[in-house]
């Protein structure tokens, strides 16, 4: 344990110091990269001139439903570059649930984001990346469903739109302080 520890350290030292030498934060995240398993084509971090993924790369849809047990569900949101270039996908995407007029909050749903700190990812064309879309459901009669998601990329006005096609409602917690329903950030799909 401690020797690997030492070489945890040993290594992110090396890469400060190519860093500092002038040899740039590139040498020093693939070092680093390469002690956490990163790096893979998969998990690709993006280069820094490479432009965000903007709705017009985009294609989204629903992915799959987990549902853990801990009376939450999480939804996968599927985003595809259907762009001829290179874009990349970085921080959580905007996502607002449109469904009936609730009588206090209105019709739209504005989901809060969780930013869990993910560096952005290289998306090349026709490729896919995900977001984690964590709800808490509503299965009752007078539930609250929603008609359409709409999800907006980081940087972005003009958004995606997708039918509900879920046989379940959300719980509005419009101001929560700790909302059960939230979007994570992007990542590899």
């Amino acid at each position: 344990m401690l020797r690997t520890t030492l070489g945890a350290l040993a290594l992110a030292g090396t890469a400060l110091t190519l860093t500092a030498c002038g040899a740039g934060a590139q040498a020093a995240q693939s070092a680093l990269g390469a002690q956490s398993g990163a790096g893979d084509d998969a998990a690709r971090t993006a280069e820094v001139d490479t432009p965000r993924c903007g709705t017009g790369d985009l294609n989204a849809r629903f992915g799959g439903v987990l549902d853990d047990g801990s009376g939450q569900l999480h939804i996968q949101l599927e985003y595809t570059n259907v762009s001829d270039h290179e874009c990349v996908l970085r921080g959580a995407p905007g996502v607002d649930l449109i469904g009936p007029v609730d009588p206090v909050h209105g019709a739209t749903y504005s989901v809060p984001r969780v930013d869990d700190g993910d560096p952005g990812y290289l998306l090349t064309a026709g490729e896919r990346g995900m977001a984690d879309l964590t709800v808490l459901p509503d299965r009752g009669p007078e539930a609250w469903r929603p008609t359409e998601l709409i999800t907006t990329p980081p940087g972005q006005e003009d958004p995606l739109r997708i039918p509900w096609s879920h046989d379940f409602g959300v719980v509005r917690q419009d101001g929560a302080t700790h909302p059960g329903t939230y979007v994570h950030n992007f990542k590899p799909f």
